[in-house]
C-alpha cells in the first residue's frame, strides 16, 4: 500500500496544474474531464468548484475512516456528504487547493480516489447486511474486499475502454446488483456447498442491458480467474474508439448472446491454463458471537429491561446472530449533514463490536447493535432518517452540482416529499423511486420500480422541465427486469401524479406490484392526464 501511495501522491501536482488550467479556462470541461475522471475527481457546474469522490471499499468502513471524513468536513465547511448509489462517499463545494489537500490527506489515511471515475475497474459493490442477513446464502464480504483491493493494488496498470463495475450479492434479492453488472457474483448454496451464480455483460445508461447468467457455477476460490477472464474479452473485444459504446453490453449485443457467453467461456479457459489465481480467504469481518453482551453506550444501561424488538421498528433489522440488529439511516437523497454524521459518530464511539456498513440506495448500516442501543440510535436518527418506502427513494446528485446532469433530481424529489408532508399521506404506498437527472442511471431508474430520467422536451414553443416514466423495473437473482417506458411528464406534473397514484392504492388497498398486475390500464389512464 506504501508503494502505492507513493506512486499516488506524484501523479497529484500534475493534476493540479490540470485543475487550474481548467479554471483559467485554458483548457476544455471535456479536457480537464479526461484528466480528472480517473482522479475520482469531477468539475461542478459552473467551472469553479469540485467533487471529489473517496473510494470506501465495498462500503466497508470503520469508525476512524468515518471520522477522518467527518474531520474534513468541519475542515473545509462541508455541510454535507454524500452517500452515493455505489457504496462510495463523495465531497462537493471544494476549491482546487482544498480538493487538492483533501485527495493528499485521503491518502495518509489510506483512503484513496484513483480509479472513482474515468476508464477503471470502479468500487465493488456488496450487500450491504452480508454477515448479518438471516436469509443469505454465505457471507460474501471477505471475497468483494478483496477483489477491490486487488483492484486497487494495480490501480495505475489498466487500460480499458470504459468502465468495469463487479458485484457480490449474498442472496437472491440481489441487493448489490450482480443482475446488471459488468461481471456480477451471487452467492448460491448447492449440495450443501457455497458457489457463485456468475453474470456477465450488463450495465445500465443509454441501452441498458441485464446481465447474462453464466451455465457454470463458480466455486468462490475461483473468484479472480473470471475477474481476469472478462477483463481479457473487455480488452479484446471493448470499443476504443467510441466511447457511448464502449461497455461491455455493447460486445454482447454485436455478438448475440451464445457467441458472447462462448468467448466468455475462452477467456476464462486461457486464463486458468495460464495464471494462478485461486485463492483462500478467512472470513475477518464479522467475527461476532451468537449472542452479545456489550454495555458501553449511555442508551445501553444494563438496569433497564431489554424492549423487544420482534415487531421490528422502523429502520431495524433482526440479525442472524441472536440479539443483535442493524439500523438502516437513510438521510433525503443520500444527503447526510455533517452535524448529523458527528453525532451518529459519537453514538457508535464507544461499541466495540459495531460494524458501518454503506450501501447501494444512499444509506448507512449501523449493525451489531443490542435492542437498547438499536432504539436509542433510531430515536437520535429520527429527524433525519426516512422511513417508507418512498421516503427512502434514491436520487443522483442532480443538474445543479453535476455538469452533464439535465435535471435536478435532488429538487424533484425534495418537491414530492414535500407534496406527501403537505397532503398529510404517510402510509407506506408507493415503493422507492428513482430520480436521474439523465440517461446515465446513477440512480438505476432502469430498473426501478418507478424510475425517473431527466430531459428536456419541447412543447410547441417552449422547452419544458420534464422526466420520463418507467416502471416495473427490478434486480433480482431470479431474474432482473427493466423497467417499461411510459413516456414524459412535466417535472412540475411529478408530485401530484405520484400523489394522485398512492391514493389508489390505498383505496383498493392493493401493493404496488399486485395494483401494476391487476389494473395497468387504470395507471395508464392516469398517466394520460399528465403525459407529454
Amino acid at each position: 500500500m506504501n508503494e502505492l501511495k507513493e506512486e499516488l501522491r506524484k501523479e497529484i501536482p500534475a493534476f493540479k496544474e490540470a485543475g487550474r488550467k481548467f479554471i483559467q479556462k485554458e483548457i476544455t470541461s471535456a479536457e480537464f474531464k479526461a484528466a480528472s475522471g480517473g482522479m475520482g475527481v469531477y468539475a461542478q457546474r459552473g467551472g469553479e468548484k469540485f467533487m471529489i469522490r473517496l473510494r470506501v471499499l465495498s462500503g466497508v468502513v470503520d469508525y476512524p475512516a468515518l471520522k477522518f471524513i467527518y474531520d474534513i468536513t468541519k475542515q473545509y465547511s462541508l455541510d454535507y456528504i454524500h452517500l452515493t448509489t455505489r457504496q462510495a462517499i463523495q465531497l462537493h463545494n471544494l476549491g482546487l487547493e482544498d480538493m487538492i489537500d483533501v485527495m493528499e490527506q485521503s491518502l495518509e489515511h489510506n483512503i484513496i480516489t484513483r480509479g472513482g471515475g474515468g476508464n477503471y475497474p470502479r468500487n465493488v459493490s456488496l450487500s450491504p447486511l452480508s454477515g448479518v442477513e438471516r436469509e443469505e446464502a454465505f457471507d460474501v464480504t471477505p471475497y468483494a474486499v478483496f477483489v477491490n483491493k486487488y483492484f486497487v493494488s494495480r490501480i495505475n496498470t489498466y487500460r480499458l475502454p470504459r468502465k468495469f463495475k463487479v458485484a457480490f450479492s449474498n442472496n437472491g434479492n440481489d441487493s448489490a446488483n450482480a443482475s446488471i453488472a459488468d461481471l456480477g457474483f451471487l452467492a448460491v448454496e448447492k449440495d450443501g456447498k457455497e458457489y457463485f451464480q456468475v453474470y456477465l455483460g450488463g450495465s445500465m445508461g443509454a441501452n441498458g442491458a441485464i446481465s447474462l447468467p453464466y451455465d457454470e457455477l463458480a466455486s468462490p476460490r475461483d473468484i479472480l480467474y473470471h475477474v481476469e477472464a472478462m477483463l481479457s474479452l473487455y480488452q479484446a473485444e471493448g470499443d476504443y474508439q467510441n466511447k457511448g459504446r464502449a461497455r461491455i453490453r455493447y460486445i454482447v449485443q454485436r455478438m448475440g448472446k451464445d457467441a458472447f457467453l462462448e468467448c466468455y467461456k475462452k477467456h476464462l479457459d486461457n486464463t486458468k491454463q495460464t495464471q494462478s489465481l485461486n485463492i483462500e480467504i478467512n472470513d475477518g469481518y464479522n467475527n461476532i458471537n451468537d449472542t452479545y453482551n456489550g454495555t458501553n453506550n449511555i442508551y445501553n444501561n444494563p438496569e433497564a429491561s431489554e424492549p423487544a424488538l420482534s415487531s421490528c421498528p422502523e429502520g431495524a433489522i433482526p440479525q442472524k446472530q441472536n440479539d443483535l440488529y442493524s439500523v438502516v439511516i437513510h438521510p433525503q437523497g443520500g444527503l447526510l449533514r455533517s452535524v448529523d454524521l458527528g453525532r451518529i459518530l459519537e453514538f457508535v464511539r464507544e461499541l466495540e463490536e459495531v460494524q458501518i456498513r454503506l450501501s447501494m440506495e444512499e444509506g448507512m448500516v449501523i449493525r451489531n447493535l443490542t435492542s437498547q442501543q438499536a432504539l436509542g440510535l433510531l430515536e437520535l436518527t429520527k429527524a433525519i432518517r426516512k422511513t417508507t418506502r418512498l421516503g427512502c427513494s434514491i436520487s443522483c446528485i442532480g443538474a445543479s452540482i453535476c455538469q452533464i446532469g439535465i435535471q435536478d433530481s435532488q429538487a424533484l424529489l425534495a418537491d414530492i416529499q414535500d407534496y406527501f408532508e403537505a397532503k398529510g399521506f404517510t402510509e407506506d404506498r408507493l415503493p422507492s423511486v428513482s430520480i436521474s437527472g439523465c440517461v446515465n442511471s446513477c440512480a438505476r431508474h432502469q430498473v426501478g420500480k418507478i424510475g425517473f430520467q431527466g430531459k428536456k422536451k419541447r412543447v410547441g414553443e417552449k422547452s419544458e422541465d420534464a422526466f420520463t416514466l418507467q416502471i416495473g423495473g427490478k434486480v433480482s437473482g431470479a431474474g432482473a427486469e427493466l423497467a417499461k417506458d411510459y413516456g414524459d411528464l412535466r417535472a412540475r406534473d411529478i408530485p401530484e401524479f405520484l400523489y394522485r397514484f398512492a391514493v389508489k392504492l390505498k383505496d383498493r388497498d392493493l401493493g404496488f406490484n399486485e395494483y401494476l398486475s391487476l389494473h395497468e390500464g387504470e395507471l395508464e389512464e392516469l398517466i394520460a392526464e399528465y403525459r407529454l
